[in-house]
């Protein structure tokens, strides 16, 4: 309802000073018109009227508009310079990443393409994208994946993508080895 309120007040507004418009016109120009001409004077008054609410509307709304959208950008803008810095500071600790990966790569015996295949695997790509970006067959992607499994001894991408992330995501090593909770309702 709250939203209806403006609208309905503007509207009301419209027709009363089209109304009083009409009035002043009337005895201003006390000619004795017909009503008929009166009712159409009324309606291109509150044409008239109208439109320049309608257009204030408009304006205001456009202004509105442009405002969220400049305030957006400015989101957009910070959340890209924010993700800039992190990269940058982090840029040592991927590259490290990156060396450790491929050493694995290297002691599994992973041929390039294999371990391309691998490397665009942790990173999300589907069978069908490494395809794609390899400008290869999705059954050779296929293949050289499960070449990948058989050679690091997993099974699966998920678990590939587990033996790489394992190390990433501290858990407090005294919460996985900490005795579990008593609970005293048991030790009566």
């Amino acid at each position: 309802m709250d939203g209806k309120l403006p609208v309905v007040l503007m509207g009301a507004a419209l027709i009363g000073l089209a109304a009083a418009m009409t009035t002043l016109d009337a005895v201003v120009d006390a000619s004795g018109d017909l009503l008929s001409d009166r009712a159409v004077d009324f309606c291109d008054r509150l044409l008239n009227v109208g439109t320049i609410f309608a257009a204030f509307f408009v304006i205001t709304r456009l202004n509105d508009l442009k405002n969220r959208a400049r305030d957006m950008d400015g989101a957009i803008q910070r959340a890209a310079d924010e993700g800039r810095v992190w990269r940058k500071q982090s840029r040592r600790y991927l590259d490290g990443l990156s060396r450790s990966i491929d050493a694995q790569f290297d002691l599994w015996h992973l041929t390039s393409a294999e371990a391309d295949v691998a490397g665009l695997l942790l990173k999300g790509a589907s069978l069908r994208e490494v395809a794609v970006l390899r400008r290869t067959s999705e059954a050779t992607i296929r293949q050289q994946a499960q070449n990948v499994y058989r050679k690091s001894g997993l099974a699966s991408r998920a678990e590939l993508s587990a033996y790489f992330l394992e190390d990433l995501f501290t858990f407090s090593e005294a919460t996985l080895s900490a005795a579990p909770p008593q609970d005293d309702r048991y030790n009566a």
